[in-house]
């Protein structure tokens, strides 16, 4: 199958200044990642704050240009669009942001939200798009009678509900979703999954999910790729990877969430110290100063993002020996 949306060796760098005669540093906020998202499938990217998926969303939305790379769309590279097949793109590929509270206009009222969207792409006349708008909040468990309201007049779950209903107004194909989930309480985080999966069943869309949290992964991915410090360290199905890791960060991350089950064995890893400054990342292995498996080679060499076992990808020098072998 042909794939939908393609990175290849994607990097975004940002110029930093400490003061003004110090010296120009660059943080690498994606450091040359390479993914693949196909028709009907969603994608799940997962790693800790700071590791750059936000950065990686707003690239693949066009919303912030690479430093170098490519993206393609159905084949054709990002860069190379004209005026109007980049408006075409940013009618197809709609984003979900983090914040509910800060991704709508507070000076609009809902109908003007949504129907934004529709007058800039040229979608119906004003009373097909208010038509439309009544339908978009219907599909999201509103109510048409919300539509003249102002976002400060919902709870975070409804807001994010219209964020939701915004994406979906241009009709698109592939929908980014950011965090979506991790500003709300448990419970409204499960109903915002479940109208997810229900929207996704129902126009047959592609997701990209972006998450810290493993768990939200296991119910609304397909595929899975984890990301630590700007690179994509591993890749697989969703049972692959979150039931047989094969790099020790994801071990750690999987390690991490509770388990209910008293009766369940698996074995804890806790990644030492903290996350290291995108500004300075360490030399070979990015995660070498935090891995309980680190030998000399992981300081010295950056392992590739090699298949280790067939539809599983992971860039770790030892995954033979520390996790193969138990399966052996």
């Amino acid at each position: 199958m042909t794939p939908l949306l393609t990175a290849d060796n994607l990097v975004k760098q940002y110029p930093v200044r400490g003061g003004m005669f110090a010296e120009k540093r660059i943080l690498t906020a994606v450091a040359g990642i390479d993914l693949e998202l196909y028709p009907g499938e969603t994608l799940g990217l997962a790693g800790e704050s700071g590791c750059g998926k936000s950065t990686v969303a707003r690239l693949l939305t066009g919303l912030t240009p690479p430093t170098s790379g490519s993206i393609k769309y159905e084949g054709r590279e990002l860069a190379r669009m004209s005026k109007s097949e980049l408006a075409q793109y940013r009618k197809e590929v709609q984003m979900v942001f983090q914040d509910p509270f800060s991704s709508l206009n507070p000076r609009m009222r809902v109908a003007e939200i949504l129907g934004e969207p529709l007058e800039i792409h040229r979608i119906g006349d004003a009373a097909g798009r208010r038509d439309k708008v009544a339908e978009l909040l219907t599909r999201v468990g509103l109510s048409p009678e919300h539509m003249m309201r102002f976002p400060h007049e919902f709870s975070g779950g409804q807001r994010q509900r219209i964020g939701i209903a915004r994406a979906l107004a241009v009709s698109p194909r592939l929908i980014i979703a950011d965090e979506p989930v991790s500003a709300l309480d448990l419970s409204i985080q499960a109903q915002i999954i479940n109208l997810l999966q229900d929207v996704k069943k129902d126009l047959g869309l592609s997701f990209l999910f972006i998450t810290h949290d493993l768990s939200v992964l296991r119910h609304l991915s397909d595929r899975v790729a984890i990301m630590y410090l700007g690179r994509i360290v591993e890749t697989g199905s969703r049972d692959q990877v979150l039931d047989r890791p094969l790099h020790p960060y994801t071990e750690a991350l999987l390690s991490a969430i509770p388990s209910i089950d008293p009766g369940k064995r698996t074995r804890h890893v806790i990644a030492k110290g903290e996350l290291p400054s995108p500004v300075a990342p360490p030399s070979g292995c990015p995660f070498h100063p935090r891995c309980p498996y680190a030998q000399p080679v992981c300081s010295e060499q950056r392992p590739e993002l090699l298949e280790k076992v067939p539809g599983q990808r992971a860039a770790c020098h030892f995954s033979e020996e520390i996790f193969l072998k138990e399966t052996k």
